[in-house]
């Protein structure tokens, strides 16, 4: 007696139909997994094609104003349309310096910070002496100029991520004075440095969640 198998059917995916794909990606191609986005407006709008400018003692993004008294020894680095790195330089070298970089007032802002040594919870305030120490991200939001001819007072954001700077890492915090500060440490008191001039990176954009989800990257 014979008896025959029958070997159910193959599932094919219809990439086409896929609710799981956007449009215009394909799946394993080339023998991965191939995402091909095409350009869309949304970058050109999400990233505000304004370098950043500072002027008197004011870092400002396309007339919106992201810190003001900052002080002579803060050092920009520019990066892109919408970014730059912030540093600052000392007289004297440390494993641990605090630079003030600016006046936070009247600005409403989120942060992220290390609550204990392995967990982080967010808050949410008004002016940099809401910061608390150990911050790992401060987005805050400004609006433009009201006096700008092509202004709308639409809301705009401005990113600040504290980085790792060579054999030093960087946190954000804030003093009674509304001053917004980067403290750098190495942990080793024999590693001493008198600057870090990509301490903190900073940037600018219309949309909160993708200016985030790009920053990081």
């Amino acid at each position: 007696m014979t008896t025959w198998v029958t070997s159910p059917p193959r599932m094919q995916l219809n990439v086409r139909f896929s609710p799981f794909l956007v449009s215009g990606q394909r799946l394993f191609s080339h023998g991965s997994l191939s995402l091909q986005t095409p350009h869309k407006a949304w970058r050109h709008s999400m990233f505000l094609k304004s370098k950043p400018v500072v002027k008197d003692g004011v870092l400002s993004f396309n007339g919106t104003n992201a810190l003001t008294g900052i002080p002579d020894n803060v050092v920009m680095t520019p990066w892109s349309n919408s970014s730059l790195f912030l540093g600052a330089t000392s007289a004297h070298s440390s494993s641990r310096q605090v630079f003030k970089l600016g006046l936070i007032q009247d600005a409403r802002l989120l942060c992220l910070f290390r609550f204990k040594i392995w967990w982080m919870i967010p808050r949410v305030g008004n002016s940099a002496s809401d910061i608390p120490i150990e911050t790992q991200m401060l987005l805050l939001e400004a609006k433009e100029d009201s006096s700008s001819n092509d202004s709308k007072g639409s809301p705009s954001y401005v990113i600040f991520l504290p980085t790792l700077d060579g054999e030093f890492r960087s946190s954000l915090q804030g003093n009674s004075a509304d001053e917004l500060e980067v403290c750098i440490e190495s942990g080793d008191p024999a590693v001493i440095a008198s600057e870090s001039l990509k301490a903190v990176f900073v940037n600018y954009g219309n949309n909160p969640f993708d200016l985030m989800k790009e920053s990081m990257k």
